[in-house]
C-alpha cells in the first residue's frame, strides 16, 4: 500500500489527469511534451480499442521512456490481464471507470495504485475495504457534480476523488476547490 499512498500524493500535487485516447506512440510523446509545456504533470492512455491493445502498450512504454517527467497511468482497466499488460507496458498508476472486484483485489496485491471507478456509496464502502483512499468517481457530471462530492464529503471525509465525466475547461474550476477533489481528469486538457 505505500506505493498507492506516494502515488496518491503524487496525483493530488499534480491536480489534472489529461485523458489521451492514442494509438500512436510518436503522437502520445507529443502529447506528453505538450501536457507538460502546460504545466499538466500527469496523463492516462486508454485501453479502449481493444482491436488494438498493443498501440496502447507501445504509447505508455514511450512515453515513459521519452517523457520521464510525466506521470503515466493506464485507463480503462477493466479486468486483471489487461491491469498486468499495463503495468508490464510502464504504467505507474491504473484507473477504470467502473469497481471490478477482481482487478482491485489483484491490484492491491501486487502493490499496483488503483483508482477504481464508483458511482455510489456502497462502492466507496467497498473501496475502502480494499485500503484506498483516493477513487476515480464517474460520471460524475451526470451523477450531480459539485453538489454529489460535497454531499459525499460528510460521510467520507477521508476519502478523495479523482473527477472524471463531463470536465471541461468551463467546470474544472468548481471541482478543485473541493476539499474531497484530488484532481481533475479530462480529455479537454488536450486541446
Amino acid at each position: 500500500m505505500k506505493k498507492q499512498f506516494l502515488m496518491d500524493e503524487l496525483i493530488a500535487e499534480a491536480g489534472e489527469i489529461a485523458v489521451v485516447q492514442t494509438s500512436l506512440p510518436a503522437e502520445a510523446v507529443m502529447i506528453a511534451k505538450k501536457l507538460l509545456e502546460k504545466g499538466v504533470k500527469a496523463m492516462e492512455i486508454a485501453y479502449r480499442d481493444l482491436e488494438n491493445l498493443e498501440g496502447s502498450d507501445e504509447c505508455i512504454r514511450a512515453v515513459r521512456e521519452q517523457v520521464p517527467e510525466i506521470l503515466v497511468g493506464g485507463a480503462t482497466i477493466t479486468c486483471p490481464k489487461l491491469a498486468r499488460r499495463a503495468v508490464k507496458s510502464g504504467a505507474q498508476f491504473l484507473l477504470s471507470a467502473g469497481f471490478n472486484y477482481k482487478t482491485v483485489k489483484y491490484c492491491v496485491r501486487h502493490n499496483i495504485p488503483v483508482y477504481p471507478g464508483i458511482a455510489t456509496p456502497g462502492e466507496i464502502e467497498r473501496a475502502i475495504e480494499f485500503g484506498l483512499s483516493v477513487l476515480k468517481i464517474f460520471p460524475v457530471e451526470i451523477l450531480g457534480g459539485t453538489k454529489y462530492l460535497a454531499a459525499l464529503s460528510g460521510p467520507y471525509p477521508e476519502v478523495r476523488f479523482i473527477v472524471s465525466g463531463g470536465i471541461n475547461s468551463q467546470n474544472c474550476e468548481n471541482y478543485k476547490t473541493l476539499v474531497n477533489v484530488a484532481a481533475v481528469s479530462g480529455s479537454y486538457l488536450c486541446k
